[in-house]
């Protein structure tokens, strides 16, 4: 039964949604989602440029395909033309009227939803409803990505949208034709483990042990100089850089007498050291906690990988877990290792740990380093996709290990004008969980 309430969703719902495409789908994704009664149609008004993301739009919204190219106007490279425009849709909106008079129960209430496309194409779509006589009245909309709420064209105030849409991880990617070669991974790899490194005295001490001991004993050593020492003694000076080959880390037993004792007798209680002063790295590939990589030759340098500073986005992703499980209604989905196929040819993903509230994405980049150049490039690369994939509602995070983390923060403030950035650094981890929610709450206003 449809509502006579303005401040119901079904009183703006419509039986045939015009959806202007974009580059980015998915407030076209969230118009259908709300917009459309109960075996509405959406029809998808898209040029040249945005056919593909007709075709993953209709993919994840499960547009049966024999309908698929029906439900399309097809505007090709006359985004621009105003004549072209209005006539195509005039000719789609002839063709609904024609179909559904053959209908015992016509259903004729048509929407436009212009968030999408170019500016042009938003006029003379709209103006193409508008000249059209005999039509019941045409539900305009707009979704407004600051407010996460939907604009309509009268004076019934807009409504929120942000429980009204959900999307799965997964068809956020597919949307953008990114096909996840896995699910991503919700489970936390040595959880005892994660969270005592973040304490103070701890993150130091395992940050001293990787550049003194795991990464000198697991990367390949180039000597660059020899230099002589006050006691007129030579020491060679060597550059680290790539990790060693498969065997030769297989092999390795790092020690681990200099590190803390809460850390060792973690280590040791997992089982993976081969006495209690030395970690086995052949012990770790035989209990597989570290996920493998595609490329199992790869396997020992994942681990590496992991001990050297992978373990962070870990520890983030067990704080987001946490945060759900006390309360379901901050986070609906969350997930990190993004894999993808080889033949997708994406060598890094540029964040490391995301969660969803509704279709709003939430991105974190994480990174044990310290220093303001690594840590703003890693920033930055994070937002950018970030805003690709999930518009201008997507909010974006950093978490590393800086002791001056509003330094970063203000760098990147001074390029982009976005205060709902969040920078996290090394005084903040102990306390990430509360202080994530923090910034949750913060940036919904």
């Amino acid at each position: 039964m449809t509502s006579t309430n303005p401040l119901d969703w079904e009183y703006h719902q419509v039986d045939h949604l015009f959806l202007l495409i974009g580059e980015n789908p998915l407030p076209n994704y969230v118009a259908a989602k709300t917009l459309l009664r109960q075996g509405g149609k959406p029809y998808f008004v898209y040029t040249t440029h945005t056919q593909k993301a007709v075709e993953r739009l209709q993919e994840v919204l499960e547009v049966p395909e024999e309908q698929r190219q029906k439900l399309t106007v097809a505007l090709e490279n006359y985004e621009s033309n105003a004549h072209e425009i209005r006539q195509r849709i005039h000719n789609k909106i002839t063709e609904i009227r024609e179909e559904e008079s053959k209908q015992p129960e016509p259903k004729l209430r048509l929407g436009l939803n212009y968030t999408g496309g170019t500016k042009a194409m938003a006029v003379h779509s709209y103006r193409a409803f508008l000249e059209l006589k005999d039509l019941e009245p045409v539900v305009f909309s707009y979704l407004d990505s600051r407010t996460m709420q939907m604009m309509f064209d009268n004076p019934i105030p807009p409504v929120s949208v942000k429980n009204k849409a959900s999307i799965s991880l997964k068809q956020l990617f597919q949307l953008h034709g990114l096909s996840l070669s896995k699910d991503p991974k919700t489970e936390v790899v040595y959880p005892e483990l994660v969270s005592v490194l973040i304490k103070t005295e701890n993150l130091k001490a395992w940050k001293s042990w990787c550049r003194k001991v795991l990464q000198v004993q697991g990367k390949v050593q180039t000597e660059i100089a020899t230099i002589k020492d006050g006691n007129d003694k030579e020491v060679k000076i060597v550059h680290l850089s790539n990790w060693k080959k498969k065997n030769e880390l297989k092999s390795m037993f790092l020690d681990i007498k200099e590190l803390p004792e809460e850390i060792k007798n973690i280590l040791i209680n997992y089982g993976i050291t081969e006495d209690i002063n030395k970690l086995s790295i052949n012990l770790l590939i035989d209990q597989q906690t570290i996920p493998k990589p595609s490329d199992n030759a790869k396997y020992p340098e994942e681990i590496c990988k992991w001990l050297e500073g992978i373990w962070l986005e870990d520890f983030v992703l067990q704080t987001i877990k946490q945060i759900q499980q006390e309360d379901e209604s901050i986070i609906d989905e969350f997930g990190m290792s993004f894999n993808f196929p080889p033949k997708a040819n994406i060598a890094e993903f540029e964040f490391d740990v995301a969660f969803l509230r509704g279709y709003q994405l939430f991105a974190l980049s994480c990174t044990t380093d310290d220093t303001p150049g690594l840590c703003k490039l890693k920033l930055f690369e994070a937002y950018r996709r970030a805003k690709q994939m999930g518009g201008d509602e997507a909010r974006v995070a950093l978490v590393c290990c800086s002791n001056n983390p509003s330094k970063i923060r203000n760098d990147f403030l001074a390029k982009i004008k976005d205060e709902k950035v969040k920078v996290f650094g090394s005084q903040d981890l102990p306390e990430l969980g509360q202080k994530l929610q923090t910034w949750i709450k913060e940036v919904e206003k």
